[in-house]
């Protein structure tokens, strides 16, 4: 797929988030300690978006995704500006921001909410007094006051709760306050960050996130917490992995494949280009991720270096254009990559959650 066919982008404008949610890729072992390979500068500013996304090559863009695998959209100092920006050069582009909600002051979001066809996703993971033990550090007022303005200034906002079993008793009325809230729509999903210990700033464990009573996920084995702590050492000194699931799974399928499907590219904060998220936050983690090496190998075949999936003095049009056929024509292959493996076969559902008025259950965080 080159850049003339590309319909929608997955846009990560910083790597870095206010929040710290266990076990994501930032905080991996669910305690405090930040993934070593993530930089403070992996973050965009405007000058560099109008550089590297020039305005001539957006036309054709119908959709843009920004949602933080590793940082959140309010997290960037430019992030309206970035914003306005794209959505002068699309015009008749859609956007869908996923974000904590827990950051700017109200006028922020009055100003964001006049960008015309955008949707933003505030993670409200239940009422106040559980909120907070799994999006850490941010705060469930701040949101909903943020959301309200948002909603007040015409913003179409959508509440995201993501069940744990501390919350799970509380959807029915997360659902009711949405809908008096104004959002658009509520939406729940049951989180796959389950069954670990989390540690506060002192080290020690203040409880446990564990699944939802009616979660598929609820067979799954608690993690073993000195095996954690042996992964954020491993970290530590740089040749840390990540945790591997070995799963019994079938090949990729081509129609499980987001990029193709969607016909859509993922630039990450440091600017790496790749097909989808699942591959290019291997460009931050590498020799720390298992599926890193399965990666590499596929990269050094295609005679490529990851630096050649780096914007930094190319556009990402002349990225996409040099072609990402090294990943796609192994999808239905052994050959496939890990992270094809691990997302992309028919047993997974896609990233991107389907949104409803109803309660509506994915595994998806």
């Amino acid at each position: 797929m080159k850049w003339d066919a590309v319909k929608s982008l997955h846009l990560e404008i910083t790597a870095l988030c206010n929040a710290a949610c266990p076990q994501c890729a930032r905080y991996p072992t669910a305690s405090y300690y930040e993934h070593p390979n993530i930089k403070t500068t992996d973050h965009w500013d405007i000058d560099q978006v109008k550089k590297k996304l020039p305005q001539q090559d957006l036309a054709n863009i119908k959709e843009y995704l920004l949602n933080g695998t590793l940082g959140d959209f309010i997290a960037n100092k430019d992030a309206l500006e970035i914003v306005e920006y794209l959505s002068s050069a699309s015009p008749a582009a859609i956007f869908t921001i996923n974000t904590n909600g827990s950051a700017r002051n109200t006028a922020w979001w009055t100003r964001l909410a006049q960008i015309p066809q955008l949707t933003v996703n505030f993670a409200l993971d239940g009422l106040a007094d559980t909120h907070y033990l799994y999006r850490r550090q941010t705060d469930w007022n701040r949101i909903v006051e943020n959301a309200k303005a948002f909603i007040a200034s015409g913003g179409r906002a959508v509440w995201i709760m993501t069940i744990f079993e501390h919350n799970q008793h509380q959807v029915e009325a997360c659902k009711t306050m949405a809908l008096e809230l104004g959002f658009a729509e509520f939406c729940a999903r049951h989180g796959d960050r389950t069954s670990v210990p989390v540690r506060d700033k002192l080290d020690q464990v203040t409880h446990w996130l564990l699944p939802a009573a009616n979660s598929t996920l609820i067979d799954l084995k608690k993690s073993n917490e000195g095996e954690l702590r042996q992964w954020e050492d491993d970290l530590k000194k740089g040749n840390g992995k990540s945790k591997q699931v070995h799963n019994n799974i079938p090949l990729p399928s081509l129609d499980n494949c987001d990029s193709l499907k969607f016909k859509s590219i993922y630039v990450g904060g440091n600017w790496s280009v790749a097909p989808c998220c699942f591959l290019g936050i291997l460009s931050f983690t590498q020799s720390t991720d298992h599926r890193f090496e399965n990666f590499s190998n596929a990269l050094t075949d295609a005679g490529l270096t990851m630096q050649d999936l780096i914007a930094d003095n190319k556009t990402v049009r002349e990225i996409v254009d040099c072609g990402f056929d090294w990943i796609y024509n192994r999808i239905t292959t052994p050959q496939a990559l890990t992270a094809c493996f691990n997302h992309c076969h028919p047993n997974k559902s896609n990233f991107r959650m389907s949104q409803s008025t109803k309660v509506t259950e994915t595994n998806k965080v």
